[in-house]
Parts: structure tokens; sequence; C-alpha cells
């Protein structure tokens, strides 16, 4: 091979490796923060069609505290599981809950068990957050996208690993509402269309995706959600709290309260949730599906806040 060939390739080589890593640099936005300072609110709702845990509203407070703009994406918590070797709940388990639109026909032959009342909700077997649908499936083109099949095991995990936290439920709800009160989404008390990731037609076999998008979408697919600069706070996936769920008194094992609705939910509650700032529901800690993510909290010190005396 001739020398000038030789450099030729080197060069283009050199030229693609530049590439991916200002792709991937870019990236790195998605791990940013926004510190609040905290303060009263209400929580919760007192609407007609208030779930389990919603109501009634109350008047609490939260402490200053930091929190992820963004949901954590598959390229952060693909960096997570190499340096830790870690492997997630649904991995131990083998298989995943999975919505039903999104397995091909060769996965669906294999599913023999399904969810009563449920039946949309497939256990599909090698279906984790690197493989989002099982077998055939890939985060390729997604590391912009919420890391999904994410337990609160593996959630905790990685927060614990970032040198941060889960959020409290309280904690969500304060940067969910974006310092407006009562309001029904993050943005304020009317429904718009394109501003968060849900279910837009007759569920489930009819998915207009009047927001553009089907399943889960990227994490800044639509403009912060308030003026907080919260990016997916409502709809896409639901994400995980610290926080036990226990409205109904103390069941067969603990559960940990998940926050804001997904892609499967609706605007008005009519179907499964209604996608809004009140939003919740608890699930065991080693469960998880193609619809539950997560993002990570931590408190603000006193030197942080300039709050500490000499």
């Amino acid at each position: 091979m001739k020398i000038r060939s030789l450099i030729a390739i080197v060069l283009a080589l050199l030229e693609q490796f530049g590439a991916v890593v200002d792709a991937e640099s870019a990236l790195d936005k998605y791990e940013e923060m926004v510190e609040l300072e905290g303060g009263e609110f209400w929580k919760g709702t007192d609407a007609d069609n208030a779930k389990e845990g919603e109501y009634p509203a109350v008047f609490t407070s939260v402490g200053p505290f930091k929190i992820n703009k963004y949901p954590v994406t598959n390229y952060h918590f693909r960096k997570f599981v190499r340096e830790q070797n870690y492997k997630t709940t649904a991995e131990e388990f083998g298989w995943s809950f999975v919505f039903e639109d999104f397995v091909s026909e060769e996965v669906k032959a294999g599913v023999t068990e399904k969810l009563p009342n449920a039946e949309w909700w497939l256990p599909v077997q090698r279906a984790y957050w690197r493989q989002p649908e099982g077998k055939g499936s890939s985060i390729q083109n997604r590391l912009n996208y919420p890391a999904v099949h994410i337990s609160y095991l593996d959630a905790d995990a990685y927060c614990k690993w970032k040198g941060l936290r889960l959020p409290t439920d309280e904690e969500w709800e304060f940067a969910a509402r974006g310092g407006l009160s009562k309001k029904t989404y993050p943005w304020g008390s009317k429904y718009e269309k394109k501003r968060m990731n849900i279910w837009q037609g007759k569920f489930p076999k009819e998915n207009k995706a009047l927001d553009g998008y089907a399943g889960v979408a990227p994490v800044d697919a639509f403009e912060p959600q308030n003026k907080y600069g919260m990016y997916d706070m409502v709809g896409n996936v639901w994400e995980w709290t610290s926080t036990t769920f226990t409205p109904g008194g103390e069941g067969a094992g603990v559960k940990y309260t998940l926050r804001g609705g997904s892609f499967v939910d609706s605007s008005d509650g009519s179907f499964n949730h209604p996608a809004r700032t009140s939003t919740k529901m608890g699930n065991e800690p080693d469960a998880g599906s193609n619809n539950i993510g997560f993002r990570c909290a931590a408190d603000v010190s006193d030197e942080e806040d300039g709050k500490d005396e000499l």
C-alpha cells in the first residue's frame, strides 16, 4: 500500500473518531442539574378522577435540593454499566415487560403468558435497557432516550455511583410544578398535545401519536415543561423516587413511588393514568418495563448555597 493511501486512511479514521467523540460530548448536557431553593407548595390534587396516592391536595414544603433536568439517558446509564460491570434486575430475571406495539412478531410468538386485565404488556425474554424491545432491538440510535426497564434497585445504584440519590416524592413534584400552584400540568392548566409524550387515540389499539411519538421519545423531544427548565417530567416514562408508596396501608411488600406517567397514559384519565404533575403510582423495587426510567437528585450543602458561617 502506498504511503499516501495509508495516510489518507489514517486521517479518515481520525476524522471519524473525532466526529464520534464530538457527538458523544454533546450528550453530556443531559447530566445538567437545576438547583432549587425549595419552599412551601400544594402537593397532590382534589380532582374527581384522582388516583390512589394523588389525593387530597396537601400544603407541604421541601428544603433546597438539586435535580437532573433530564431523565437519565441510555448514554449515561451505559457508562455506569461499563464501569461497574453492573447487571440490571431485568437481566437477572431474563425478561421484562414491553408494550405489545413495539414487540416483533417473532418475539410475540414466544410469549406464552399475559397480564390479567393488561394483556398489552408482554413479558419479553431478554428485554432490558440495552434491548428495549427484546431480541433484535438496540439503543444504538437512542443514546439520548431515557434508559428504561430500570428497577428501583437499578436507579438507586446508578444515583449512588454518581454521588447522588433519587429524589423524594415531594422534591419530584416541587420540581415538576415549576413554581405554579395547583395547576394540572407543569406549564399550566391547559392540556397541550405537543408538550409531553402520551397516548392520543383509543387505547390500546389506536395511537394517533399527535405529539410525534408512539413509544418512548428522546429526553429533549419537547421544550422544557416549566420555568425551572425541567424536561420530560410528565409523560414519556415513569420515574422512580425514594419515597415508599403506602396510601392504602401496608401491603405484602414495600413499594416505591413512581411519578409522571408515560407514553401509554392519557391527558384526562379516561384510560390508564392521567399524565399530570400529581400523577403517581407504587411498584415493587424490582419491577421494570419499557416505560420506567428515573432521574437523580442531591442535597444542597451550606457551602453550595452560601449559608455556611465562618
